[in-house]
């Protein structure tokens, strides 16, 4: 078990220069080193599955200087499995789909030692034992999601996204950096387990304990693209679909949720779990509602995305374990399945990312159709996909927790409705009713089987048969069972409400579109719909206030203080060292020279006669 745990470890890092330097002397060679290194990470650990019986535990140090010592333990319970699974098996998938979808780039090393890169470092930090090492995990992912957001830096746009990744990612960093060296110096532990076990048994201050789990929960929200640091997941949607893929359901935006998971016990001895579930039922509302007016498919996924990693966080924040990591494993494979399948309409139709442009398309993609088809219900959490099952989990703790119930449980409920409301759109727009533009429509290639459809069916046929395991993955991410729903009728009311906006999709989008035309002309639903369209406005008011705050005024006040204070004093030396120098210089004669050898010529002789006079 134990050489399986350092191969995982060490493998993806060491194949980076392996799979560049290959790439350069073939490129193919690129894509068959990076498929069959993440086919073997997936098998290593279905093996650490099949042999789990106790938690592996290695203890490590980073560096020892004296009696201080930097821990870099790892260890991997059930829980980090899970992930290990969703990391290696997703990432293969993805790779495997690459062969296609990359197939015209020439930078195919470059890609290919990225990806490896960015799948290693969410090994690390699902592995890790201390925060040092799931920090250094996490600072991976985060490089890694730069270079490959902005993985065609030759454009603007994705030099952009990739740049506000970055920033973005980094304000929530510099508060997990933060908690760490205070958790260092009062508690003097760095271990997760431990520190769980200290929070629990009441030996850390509440309030220093509030205040981590805060400062740790923003650094999550930075990750997991939530309120307000999710514009960064709107733009990253200009670096490649098979990145999006990666970074929505394979590994980044999952890290956030996972630290707030592994240290459960601090959170909820803390009492922070309200803050996590407050921040995720507005996230959650806005990402919904904002997905449902987008015209580019892959934004309507990725607001997608925020909607439904905001529903893992309230399932947190709502006291059940069992129901947001569960809701994050759902989400993990039905959206990595929805953002290929849009790559592979993108291929078909010649990159076309704009929904007005396509439709109709399910008569010439059937397959295709399907097995997005199936991502979207389960998305939508129609049964017995398992989207239902987890959401239908989630919505229920949310209104049975008395701290939830109310205003954020209404929040989590329309944004669980409304993802059939976007799912359907998403679907109906792309591959219902007639094609918008005949061209497009008839010049639409098709997908090879092999290396895009079987990876879309894979995914596909997981989403539907994980709804028939959803208590054995609970009890693998949490030690315990998806909570019955305690209100009857919840599940026949929810479905209901999602056939209603069914129909509702279907007579406005392929239907009756006239219909939806003239609602939407209305000077109200233009206002709307630009509201939503622009993600309520949250990133320019961010900007709005970087610049006048920020930059107006904060760093004009450092800028002035810089200037006239320090340059100032600094400055100053200079007329005061001349005046110095000025005095010295008249105590200086002509003779200075002759006085300091007659200086120097009596101490000689008084030397001498010292030391004469001791000889005697």
């Amino acid at each position: 078990m134990k050489s399986l745990t350092l191969f995982l470890l060490l493998a993806p890092f060491l194949g980076v220069p392996l799979i560049y330097l290959l790439g350069r002397l073939r490129k193919e060679l690129a894509f068959w080193s990076a498929e069959i290194l993440g086919a073997a990470l997936f098998v290593a650990s279905l093996l650490l599955l099949a042999g789990y019986e106790q938690p592996i535990n290695l203890p490590m140090e980073w560096f020892r200087l004296g009696g201080f010592s930097i821990p870099f333990g790892i260890y991997i319970d059930k829980l980090s499995l899970v992930m290990l699974l969703i990391a290696t098996g997703l990432g293969w998938l993805d790779i495997h789909f690459a062969h296609d979808y990359m197939a015209e780039d020439p930078h195919q090393p470059r890609y290919y030692a990225k990806v490896l890169f960015f799948i290693g470092g969410m090994i690390l930090l699902v592995s890790a034992k201390e925060l040092v090492a799931l920090f250094v995990g996490w600072e991976f992912m985060g490089l890694a999601s730069y270079l490959l957001i902005s993985f065609w830096h030759q454009r603007k746009d994705p030099a952009d996204a990739g740049v506000s990744a970055f920033l973005f990612t980094r304000f929530g960093d510099i508060f997990l950096f933060a908690a760490i060296g205070a958790l260092f110096v009062v508690t003097g532990s760095l271990d997760m387990v431990h520190l769980n076990t200290l929070a629990h048994a009441g030996a850390i201050d509440k309030d220093f304990a509030f205040m981590v789990a805060v400062f740790i929960f923003i650094a999550a929200i930075g990750k997991s693209g939530q309120f307000p640091l999710f514009p960064w997941l709107m733009r990253a949607m200009e670096g490649p679909t098979t990145v999006s893929a990666l970074i929505h359901g394979a590994t980044m935006v999952n890290s956030g949720i996972y630290i707030v998971a592994r240290l459960f016990d601090f959170y909820t001895a803390a009492g922070a779990l309200i803050v996590v579930a407050s921040v995720g039922a507005l996230s959650a509302f806005i990402g919904a509602s904002s997905a449902l007016v987008q015209s580019e498919m892959k934004k309507v996924l990725a607001y997608s995305t925020m909607s439904h990693l905001s529903i893992a966080f309230v399932g947190l924040g709502a006291g059940s374990l069992a129901a947001g990591m569960t809701h994050l494993v759902n989400h993990a494979v039905f959206k990595a399945l929805l953002f290929l399948s849009a790559g592979a309409v993108m291929m078909a139709t010649h990159h076309t990312k704009d929904l007005w442009k396509l439709g109709g398309l399910g008569r010439k993609l059937t397959a295709l159709a399907l097995f997005m088809g199936m991502g979207v219900l389960s998305l939508a959490g129609i049964p017995p996909f398992s989207g239902f099952f987890s959401k239908d989990a989630v919505i229920a703790q949310s209104l049975a927790n008395p701290q939830t119930a109310g205003m954020l449980a209404l929040m989590v409920l329309v944004a669980g409705l409304l993802s059939m409301a976007y799912g359907g759109r998403l679907w109906a727009l792309i591959f219902a009713g007639n094609p918008r533009e005949e061209k497009l429509y008839e010049k639409a290639k098709p997908l090879s089987k092999f290396w895009i459809l079987l990876p879309l069916g894979i995914m596909a046929a997981a989403t539907l048969l994980m709804g028939f395991i959803q208590e054995p993955i609970a009890e693998m991410v949490s030690a315990e069972a998806l909570e019955e729903p305690p209100i009857p009728g919840l599940a026949v009311g929810l479905l209901t409400g999602i056939a209603i906006l069914a129909w509702l999709v279907w007579f406005y989008y392929v239907r009756r579109p006239d219909v939806r035309d003239k609602v939407a002309a209305q000077p109200l639903m233009q206002v709307l719909h630009r509201l939503l369209f622009n993600g309520y406005y949250i990133e320019r008011l961010i900007f709005w206030l970087t610049q006048n705050f920020v930059i107006g005024s904060l760093a004009k006040g450092v800028h002035w203080s810089d200037r006239r204070l320090v340059d100032g004093a600094v400055n100053a030396t200079l007329p005061l060292s001349r005046r110095i120098s000025s005095a010295l210089d008249r105590l200086r004669t002509v003779r200075s020279g002759e006085n300091a050898g007659a200086m120097a010529l009596g101490v000689a002789l008084l030397m001498a006669a010292l030391m004469l006079g001791g000889a005697a």
